[in-house]
C-alpha cells in the first residue's frame, strides 16, 4: 500500500498589507498566470506524492469552495474555522484525521522552487521531529541559529533590532515538515503559530532542523512582491509555474 502523505495549506488569513487587491479576494487566491496561488501549489505538492491536504478557511471562506474533492490524484478537504486558530491551532485541531505520519505545512502564501522531496527526504534520513525550510534574509521575522550540521540551536520569532547586525541569518521560508511527535508538542491555546509557539521549543531540545533554500522563493505579502511573482512567471524564471503535462 501507497504512503499516505497530508499537507495542511494555512490559507485563513486576510490579506491585510495587499488592501483593496484582497477587498474580495482571499490571498491565496490571487492568481499567478492562468491559475491561483493555491492551485500551484497544490500541484506542487500532487508531485511530490501528497495525496491529502487540508485548506483551513475563514476570511471569504466561501471563494474556496471549488478547490475541494479530488485534484491531480490529491484530495482536498476545507477546514472551515470559525475564528483563525494559527498555523500550529489547525495542526493541533486535526490531529485525528493525520494519524501519526509526516505532516507537510505549506503557508498559502508561499511560492518556492525548492525541491520538496528532498526536504520530506532528509527530514526522514535524520529522523528528525520537525524539518524547516530557511532561505537568508537579515532582519526577517524570524531568525534560525544553524550548527554546521543544519540543526536548529535557537530560533527566534520576531528578534530584538539588534540582531539585525548577526550574519549569517536564516528565516523560516513558511515550509516545514512536522511529525507525529512535534504536532504532540503543540501547545493548547486558542491561537497558536509554528514560528511563535512551537518552533523556539523544538529548537532547545535538540529536534529542530533546517534545509537551505534552493532555487527562487517569494512570499506574497505585498502588492510588490505580487508583481515579483507574476514578473517571475511571466517572464519564465519560475519554472515551478510551469503547468505539468496531464
Amino acid at each position: 500500500m501507497a504512503r499516505r502523505l497530508n499537507a495542511l495549506v494555512p490559507c485563513a488569513g486576510f490579506g491585510t498589507r495587499l488592501g483593496t487587491l484582497c477587498e474580495h479576494t482571499p490571498k491565496p487566491l490571487l492568481t499567478i498566470g492562468d491559475r491561483s496561488i493555491v492551485e500551484h501549489i497544490l500541484d506542487r505538492l500532487a508531485r511530490v506524492g501528497v495525496t491529502d491536504v487540508w485548506l483551513n478557511v475563514h476570511y471569504l471562506a466561501e471563494r474556496f469552495a471549488s478547490l475541494a474533492g479530488p485534484r491531480r490524484g490529491v484530495q482536498v478537504h476545507l477546514v472551515h474555522e470559525q475564528a483563525p486558530r494559527g498555523t500550529a491551532g489547525t495542526v493541533r485541531d486535526l490531529a485525528e484525521q493525520l494519524g501519526d505520519g509526516d505532516l507537510l505545512v505549506h503557508y498559502g502564501d508561499v511560492l518556492t522552487e525548492h525541491d520538496l522531496g528532498q526536504l520530506l527526504t532528509r527530514h526522514r534520513e535524520r529522523e528528525a521531529w520537525a524539518t524547516m525550510l530557511v532561505h537568508a534574509r537579515v532582519g526577517a521575522n524570524s531568525r534560525a541559529v544553524l550548527d554546521d550540521d543544519d540543526r536548529v540551536v535557537e530560533f527566534i520569532e520576531r528578534p530584538a533590532p539588534d540582531h539585525q547586525a548577526l550574519v549569517p541569518w536564516w528565516a523560516f521560508s513558511g515550509v516545514s515538515v512536522l511529525s507525529a511527535r512535534a504536532r504532540a508538542a503543540i501547545p493548547a491555546l486558542p491561537i497558536t503559530d509554528l514560528p511563535a509557539h512551537l518552533f523556539p521549543t523544538l529548537a532547545r531540545a535538540g529536534r529542530l532542523w533546517a534545509q537551505r533554500l534552493d532555487g527562487f522563493r517569494v512570499a506574497v505579502d505585498s502588492p510588490a512582491r505580487l508583481e515579483l511573482a507574476r514578473h517571475a512567471h511571466r517572464t519564465g524564471a519560475f519554472a515551478s509555474l510551469r503547468r505539468p503535462s496531464s
